[in-house]
């Protein structure tokens, strides 16, 4: 069975994003759930990509007591059998602090390996998304669009949660920017 067969099986369909026809491609647009006004639109997402708001879906304060951030988790996770990707991301309407930010990443990679670990026993998938390229992606200053869009490497790919790439003062990106 193809991945994207199992993360349909799997996933609760309130808790997927609808992608959007946009010029002949796919877009996503990803709205923080406490806010209005806070949203990116990520372009040239690949056709076979599912959308997680973890956010919204995924709730542990009644099993954690939350003393080390083990309770956060990010926004979004976007998968794509095509490009063997996994995007874990973080939105802010502001800033936030880098600590306050890589736990919500470490929460999201911790729901991830949750849901391989689901596949492994309820699946008979033993090997599930094992082979895909992880990405962190921390999305700041979603309400303002007023100023010059600024990306922020850590230190090369940015494939942990403790060094992700850093956008602000975005309205869109492209798929293919952040994955890579």
């Amino acid at each position: 069975m193809s991945d994207t067969n199992i993360l349909d099986r799997l996933f609760n369909q309130a808790a997927r994003v609808a992608i959007k026809p946009h010029y002949g491609r796919k877009k996503v647009v990803l709205e923080e759930s406490q806010t209005q006004d806070s949203k990116i639109e990520i372009h040239n997402i690949p056709d076979d990509a599912v959308v997680i708001e973890l956010d919204k879906a995924f709730f542990n304060k009644n099993l954690f007591a939350g003393s080390q951030g083990e309770c956060k988790r990010a926004d979004y996770l976007i998968f794509s059998e095509e490009e063997q990707k996994i995007l874990f991301i973080e939105m802010k309407r502001t800033g936030a602090k880098l600590k306050d930010i890589v736990n919500q990443l470490k929460g999201s990679l911790c729901v991830f390996e949750y849901t391989q670990s689901i596949a492994a026993h309820f699946f008979h998938e033993n090997n599930f998304l094992a082979a895909y390229e992880q990405r962190f992606v921390s999305i700041n200053h979603t309400s303002m669009a007023n100023r010059k869009t600024a990306i922020e490497r850590m230190v090369g790919v940015h494939n942990k949660p403790d060094a992700p790439l850093k956008i602000s003062w975005a309205k869109t990106v492209q798929y293919r920017m952040i994955a890579a």
